[in-house]
C-alpha cells in the first residue's frame, strides 16, 4: 500500500526520488545523476560527480544512457555540459515509455497462451501478505457481473484499489452486499458504493478488533469465485499479516461449502 507522506528535508527528498527512479528502470548511477542534474539545472561531469556522489568515469556513461532515454541533453563544448529534461517533460517521457512497453506486452502475452489449455482439477491457490490479499480482493471484485458478497473485519484490507473495484461493480449494476463488525468499514463501503447493501455481521467473530488467527475477509463473486483470508501473528511484537486461499473455479469444494454459509451469514445480519 502506498505511503503518501511527504519526505522531510533535502536528503530524504533526494533519496526517495532516486529510489523511485530506480523502480522505473534507471540504474542507481543514472538515477543519482538525473537527480543531481535536476537540482543543478546543468553541469559538467565533475560537478555532477560531486553532487551525485558518483565516480566521475561513471557519470559519462550514465548521462549518455539518460540521453538515449530522452531524459538529458548534452552540450558539445569543452568541457561538455549536461542538462536534465524539465521535470514535467521527464515524467511524460517515462510515462510514454512505460505505456509503449505495456502495450507491447499486452500484445505478446496472449500469443504465449496454449490454444488448448491443460485440463486440471479444481484448484485452490494461496496468496501471502496484506498487499497481495488486497490486490486479489480487488481483482475478484472486478470480475463480478451479477452478485458480490463480501465480509471484511480488518480495515487495512480495504485498500484504494479494493474500494475502486467495489464502486465500479456497484456502478455496472452488480448486487454488492457487505457485512462487517466494524462501523468504520461499513461506512467506508456505504460511501464508496452508494447502492450496496451494508450490514452489521458477527458470524465469524466474538469481538472487534478481531483476534489473530480469525477470518479477516471473505469474498464471493457470482457464486463461483471465492477468497478467504485470515490474520496471522508474526514473530514481531504487534505485527500481523494476512494469508488467503482463493479460487476462480466453481468446481472447488470450498466454493460449494461457502456459498450458502456466506449468503446466510451476511443477509442474516448480526
Amino acid at each position: 500500500m502506498s505511503n503518501d507522506a511527504e519526505p522531510d528535508g533535502d536528503d530524504d527528498l533526494v533519496a526517495e526520488t532516486t529510489a523511485l527512479l530506480e523502480t522505473l528502470g534507471l540504474t542507481e548511477y543514472e538515477a543519482r545523476c538525473f537527480v543531481a542534474l535536476t537540482r543543478m539545472d546543468h553541469g559538467t561531469a565533475r560537478e555532477i560527480a560531486e553532487v551525485a556522489g558518483v565516480p566521475r568515469p561513471r557519470v559519462y556513461d550514465s548521462v549518455e544512457s539518460l540521453q538515449e532515454r530522452g531524459l538529458a541533453d548534452v552540450q558539445d563544448a569543452q568541457p561538455r555540459r549536461f542538462r536534465a529534461l524539465a521535470p514535467r517533460d521527464a515524467v511524460d517521457t517515462i510515462r510514454r515509455d512505460y505505456g509503449e512497453r505495456l502495450d507491447r506486452l499486452e500484445g505478446l502475452l496472449p500469443r504465449l497462451q496454449s490454444p488448448t489449455p491443460r485440463t486440471e482439477r479444481a484448484g485452490v491457490w494461496v496468496v501471502e501478505g496484506d498487499d497481495s490479499v488486497s490486490n486479489r480482493l480487488a481483482t475478484l471484485a472486478g470480475d463480478a457481473t451479477e452478485e458480490l458478497l463480501l465480509v471484511v473485519a480488518v480495515e487495512s484490507l480495504l485498500a484504494e484499489d479494493v474500494l475502486t473495484a467495489l464502486a465500479a461493480a456497484d456502478e455496472r449494476g452488480v448486487a454488492v452486499t457487505l457485512g462487517s463488525p466494524a462501523e468504520a468499514i461499513r461506512q467506508q463501503v456505504a460511501t464508496t458504493a452508494a447502492d450496496a447493501t451494508v450490514l452489521e455481521t458477527w458470524t465469524w467473530w466474538e469481538d472487534y478488533p478481531i483476534r489473530p488467527g480469525e477470518i479477516s475477509s471473505i469474498l464471493m463473486a457470482d457464486g463461483r469465485e471465492l477468497l478467504v483470508s485470515s490474520e496471522l501473528e508474526t514473530d514481531l511484537p504487534g505485527v500481523d499479516r494476512h494469508s488467503a486461499v482463493w479460487t476462480d473455479d466453481e468446481r472447488a469444494p470450498l466454493v460449494g461449502m461457502m456459498r450458502p454459509l456466506l449468503s446466510n451469514a451476511i443477509t442474516g445480519g448480526a
